[in-house]
């Protein structure tokens, strides 16, 4: 192949690379940011047991 080829092929890789983790990245942050009800009477500190 043909430098150029070779260069456009690696952009046209970066580029979906890029944006897969981008949209990845805005996943995780969108199901991060549900609120979390918390239950009567549970505890967050689990050291409490002994």
């Amino acid at each position: 192949m043909c430098p150029f080829c070779v260069a456009t092929s690696m952009w046209i890789a970066v580029g979906a690379v890029s944006a897969g983790g981008v949209s990845a990245l805005t996943v995780a942050r969108l199901w991060n940011s549900k609120p979390q009800t918390r239950q009567p009477g549970a505890s967050h500190d689990h050291n409490d047991q002994q």
